[in-house]
């Protein structure tokens, strides 16, 4: 088999979710870190992305980019086991959990996350003006994820699939903020839901440390 080699940092929500897919496929890979926070973005990602972000996968001769067609690719050319549903109607909801996710939610908890949890890394102080509004945007957005897009204890459908490791990493930084607990705990579905994906082998084994990288270790300077 041809070398999997995925670049971008392990702290990038969207070189995880890869990742998890990676690992929930038994896949061997390499991950190559792209630390943009710390240095920038490198111009050889800019090579591999046209629009100079992570991820990208590369495999044997073809370099592959944006999450969605990573994992689409993956769960494609590796087939066991399969992440995707066998029907085409189900296969257009899961796709739309995963656009709703990347369009509606985790703009929203990113900017959350950078106010309340990253900014503890580099000595900085969260904008109480912007957390209150992603707080607020987030009242909406997960009540519409907890009430439309869980199904029987999955996103976007009736079994496991790529929408659920699309959505784990993304809520897994949620949780990592004291407003976002409480955001979860008032959900009740959304919360079952992250409670029975939260200990999976393939979020364990893609954990990272912050203070692993230069950028966030500045809270000590």
């Amino acid at each position: 088999m041809d070398v999997l080699t995925l670049y971008g940092p392990a702290y990038s929500v969207y070189t995880r979710i890869v990742r998890v897919v990676l690992e929930e496929k038994g896949l061997p890979y390499q991950l190559e870190e792209v630390d943009f926070v710390s240095s920038g973005m490198p111009s050889t990602q800019k090579d591999r992305h046209a629009f100079g972000v992570v991820p990208a996968l590369v495999h044997g001769e073809d370099t592959f980019i944006e999450t969605a067609a990573i994992t689409a690719y993956l769960d494609e050319v590796f087939c066991e086991p399969t992440l995707r549903p066998a029907s085409i109607a189900a296969r257009a909801h899961m796709a739309a959990t995963i656009s709703a996710l990347d369009h509606y939610v985790w703009p929203d908890i990113r900017e959350l996350v950078t106010q309340t949890y990253f900014n503890s890394f580099v000595g900085g102080w969260p904008d109480e003006s912007v957390t209150e509004r992603m707080v607020k945007r987030l009242e909406t957005s997960l009540t519409v994820l907890d009430e439309k897009f869980i199904g029987p204890g999955h996103l976007g459908g009736t079994r496991f699939t790529l929408a659920d490791l699309h959505a784990a990493p993304m809520i897994a930084y949620l949780a990592k903020t004291v407003e976002g607990q409480g955001l979860l705990q008032a959900r009740a579905s959304l919360l079952a839901w992250w409670e029975s994906v939260k200990d999976r082998a393939s979020l364990n084994a893609t954990e990272f440390d912050l203070l692993d990288y230069p950028w966030a270790q500045r809270s000590g300077d």
